[in-house]
């Protein structure tokens, strides 16, 4: 990984000059120019819907743009698929798990890439030996002989970052590559971009967390409706300036208000709910009118509590109320038929019908009340879907696109919009805001409080601290499997919470 002695270092390592993109009426990028130097973190920032993965997609190959040019070390490049990018050494390690499941951790590494013996035959040895060497760069407790469905969300995130540093690449593209990592984990990855960068190579960093982008960034890029707005200096910006840039305009503070004149009797009741190798002996109340958090570390057992909940996974033992009455809920339709659902945290592979439109999307769990003689009432459909695509701030252009055209913010709004449509009573909401910027997760905060003051409860399960702590009105923190306490939102701090769960 060394800078080639005869590329000028004035030419950029990469430039992209006027990329434009429309898909149909919806224009995603609009003559958008950047540029990256050896050695250089390039972060590129935007809410939802900003263009930021249409531009990455460009640059690695995914997506051919409309207009404008690339190049590489100076030379004019055109791309047409992922291989001719990475021919180019450029790669790029996507937020959404990409990996296959039955496959080893070694072979989801090298996938397609195998070493060759001198008669064309994969050599095993020598592919697991170069394998090894990338995942031990970027963390080395991950089993390399563990299929990647029995790893967790965060270690198959590390992975697939190890399978684009595989390939040589001498520019990487992250997009939100710490949304499921701990603390460690992140500053593994952020040691490991240290150690490229200094190598002479060069990353374009997609994040929300801007916290990061402020640390890690050599310079910042803000797109806005596809437009480039500014190009900061990480060193003079602060984020409050990165907010304004990307909203076009001053976010308000987050209010707090946890109001709980509405809050009733309980709606869900459970105790001693367990199952084996996840949780243990959870309790708990979650009442009418409220936002309950459930708080804790990556494998805490946050997740498995919801899905079981939800009816995806069966307990061992416990009891489940919901309304006052014992409820047996050992499949998802039991729970939707008693007023509950689950918005999932890996909306891609869980919550997404990636074939149909985004009305479909949205009344898939309410055809019912759009048939007609003929068939399904698609004019009913799009009216009912356009109030809330008004409510919820979702961008979209027609409500015929596919799901996949919206940004991954967006497409969770669908998903919301769909629960919501079915007159819920009790939402659990996992890693509800996810790799949505800072206004959108605002949006969808402020119709949460909307939807209790009018009866709805809530159940908001986060690795965000401080966003638990904003949004709820209890939390309930778990750690390794185990409830660790539960108390009020108003009188908690980050500090405390943590301390509560390594208690």
């Amino acid at each position: 990984m060394t800078i080639a002695a005869s590329i000028s270092p004035a030419i950029p390592l990469f430039e992209a000059r006027g990329i434009s993109k429309a898909y149909g009426v919806v224009q995603a990028l609009s003559d958008v120019s950047l540029k990256v130097q050896a050695g250089e973190v390039h972060a590129v920032v935007g809410e939802n819907g900003a263009g930021k993965s249409t531009l990455m997609n460009i640059i690695c190959g995914k997506v051919s743009p409309d207009s404008g040019t690339m190049y590489r070390d100076g030379a004019q490049v055109s791309f047409k698929s992922a291989s001719d990018a990475q021919a180019a050494s450029i790669a790029i390690a996507p937020q959404e798990i990409n990996l296959v499941p039955r496959l080893s951790v070694v072979e989801n590494i090298l996938l397609g890439a195998q070493e060759r013996g001198v008669f064309g035959q994969i050599d095993w040895k020598k592919t697991r030996a170069r394998a090894l060497r990338h995942l031990q760069e970027i963390d080395d407790t991950i089993d390399p002989d563990a299929p990647a469905e029995s790893l967790s969300k965060a270690q198959q995130q590390l992975v697939q970052i190890a399978r684009a540093a595989a390939t040589s690449a001498r520019i990487l593209i992250f997009d939100e590559p710490t949304a499921a990592l701990t603390d460690r984990e992140t500053n593994r990855l952020f040691a490991f971009i240290r150690k490229f960068r200094a190598a002479g190579n060069a990353i374009f960093y997609v994040s929300h967390r801007l916290d990061e982008i402020l640390e890690l960034s050599q310079t910042i890029t803000v797109l806005r409706d596809g437009v480039l707005v500014a190009e900061l200096n990480p060193h003079e910006a602060t984020k409050d300036d990165l907010v304004r840039h990307m909203a076009g305009r001053q976010v308000d503070a987050i209010v707090r208000d946890r109001a709980t004149t509405n809050i009733g009797q309980p709606v869900l009741t459970v105790t001693g709910l367990s199952r084996p190798g996840e949780f243990r002996d959870i309790s708990f109340e979650l009442r009418s009118g409220e936002i309950l958090g459930i708080a804790g570390l990556i494998g805490s057992g946050r997740t498995e509590l919801g899905k079981c909940l939800f009816g995806v996974t069966a307990s061992s033992k416990g009891q489940v109320e919901v309304f006052g009455e014992k409820a047996n809920i050992r499949h998802p339709a039991d729970a939707i038929a008693r007023g509950m659902v689950y918005l999932p945290e890996e909306r891609k592979q869980e919550g997404l019908f990636p074939l149909l439109s985004i009305t479909e999307n949205a009344c898939i769990s309410t055809f019912g009340r759009f048939r007609g003689l003929l068939g399904l009432r698609f004019s009913d459909m799009v009216r009912e879907v356009e109030t809330y695509v008004d409510s919820l701030k979702i961008k979209i252009g027609q409500q015929h696109d596919p799901i996949t055209s919206l940004s991954g913010g967006n497409q969770q709004k669908v998903i919301l919009a769909r629960w919501l449509m079915r007159d819920s009573k009790i939402l659990i909401l996992d890693e509800p805001t996810r790799g949505i910027d800072v206004n959108a997760k605002g949006e969808i905060q402020a119709v949460l409080r909307k939807l209790v003051t009018e009866g709805l409860s809530i159940i908001y399960i986060s690795s965000e601290l401080q966003e638990v702590i904003d949004v709820s009105y209890r939390i309930l923190v778990m750690h390794e499997g185990a409830l660790k306490g539960i108390v009020q939102a108003e009188e908690a701090t980050q500090e405390d919470l943590l301390a509560l769960a390594m208690s």
